[in-house]
């Protein structure tokens, strides 16, 4: 079973279609490689389906599972405790990412989707005291933030994830902060804790400028299964996704291309309901086939980047934060190849884990 292959029955099965399948290596291989093997258990066991997959196939699942679950239970502790910190210094920040879908009534609920680590959003400058604070209860800095508006990552040794704490998506477009997305928030309860929960239009909005525009998938030809899977569950709530409102973050031109990449993907993968004008355009539907054929010839991964920035070029701030400097001649000559050679590093990169 080819690598496509192999992720085209993946999420079948996560769909429901567990059929008889006789390459269980190959799919469970794609499914660990997407960090998806805990859905795929819950899936099967929610689902009826249980009792027909094979007894080392249920016993792998079941293993995966209960260590997921293992895990996701400790990042729920971790995630109180820093709220509870983070409350008693009357900070009330943005839940974000895989923990908000997790939060998202009809989305989340999941214990068997992969957390990798915690994510919080604030105003700028909320910032210095919240890193205080959580310093206070044992956490340590492992990147220092404020570059660009670089997120500021703590960690403790004894956590099983990294507290990634943000003041905006560092994505140059569309620019969003704090202050926007608290506009589309909630607040909930989490053990003791309140925190921030934002509407499915805003968790999608931060999941797609983060992979398509911040990590560059749109050029690099990368889809977060995980990622895929959260927009499709959140199209699918009761108050499901505004998509004018969403599409009204990405301005014309490569965003909105890099907007409707991933929505495509997902509606031709997972058949989730996206409105026809978001899937119009032959640019990101070939960017869609790229990516199918991407997932069968890995190889292929650098000249077609090179390809999608000949064909569809990024601003210079997507090639590097830093500015060109205002200056003449040779001196801005070696300005532009310091930030395209910088840039092409953060292109060519190797694909982060789970990504395809």
């Amino acid at each position: 079973m080819t690598k496509a292959v192999a992720i085209e029955t993946l999420l079948a099965c996560i769909a429901g279609d567990f059929g008889a399948h006789t390459d269980w290596d190959s799919l469970l291989a794609a499914a660990n490689r997407t960090l998806v093997t805990g859905t795929m258990a819950e899936r099967a066991r929610r689902g009826g389906h249980w009792d027909r997959l094979p007894s080392d196939v249920q016993a792998f699942l079941a293993a995966i599972y209960e260590r997921t679950t293992r895990r996701t239970a400790r990042l729920d502790a971790q995630l109180t405790e820093a709220l509870e910190c983070l409350n008693r210094h009357d900070i009330v920040p943005i839940l974000m990412k895989g923990a908000a879908i997790r939060h998202t009534p009809a989305a989340g609920g999941s214990s068997g989707r992969m957390l990798s680590d915690l994510d919080l959003m604030m105003p700028a400058h909320a910032l210095p005291r919240a890193a205080e604070c959580l310093r206070g209860i044992g956490y340590r800095d492992y990147v220092g933030g404020s570059l660009g508006g670089a997120p500021l990552v703590l960690f403790r040794e004894d956590d099983v994830g990294m507290l990634d704490l943000h003041s905006r998506l560092t994505a140059p477009v569309p620019r969003v902060d704090a202050r926007d997305i608290q506009r589309h928030c909630v607040p909930i309860g989490i053990g003791a804790g309140e925190v921030l929960l934002p509407s499915p239009t805003a968790q999608a909005l931060i999941l797609i400028a983060h992979d398509q525009l911040q990590d560059r998938d749109y050029w690099r030809g990368l889809t977060d299964l995980r990622h895929l899977l959260d927009l499709d569950q959140l199209a699918r709530t009761s108050e499901g996704i505004d998509w004018a409102a969403l599409a009204a973050w990405f301005p014309p031109g490569y965003p909105r291309r890099a907007l409707q990449t991933p929505l495509i993907t997902a509606h031709g993968l997972l058949g989730t309901p996206v409105p026809p004008n978001l899937l119009r355009g032959w640019r990101p539907r070939l960017q869609y086939k790229r990516r199918l054929l991407q997932a069968r010839r890995p190889y292929l991964r650098i000249p077609l980047t090179l390809l999608s920035l000949v064909l569809d070029p990024p601003s210079l701030e997507i090639w590097g934060r830093e500015r060109i400097q205002r200056r003449g001649g040779s001196a801005r000559r070696r300005d532009m190849a310091a930030i395209l050679g910088s840039g092409w590093r953060r292109f060519s990169r190797r694909a982060n884990p789970g990504k395809l």
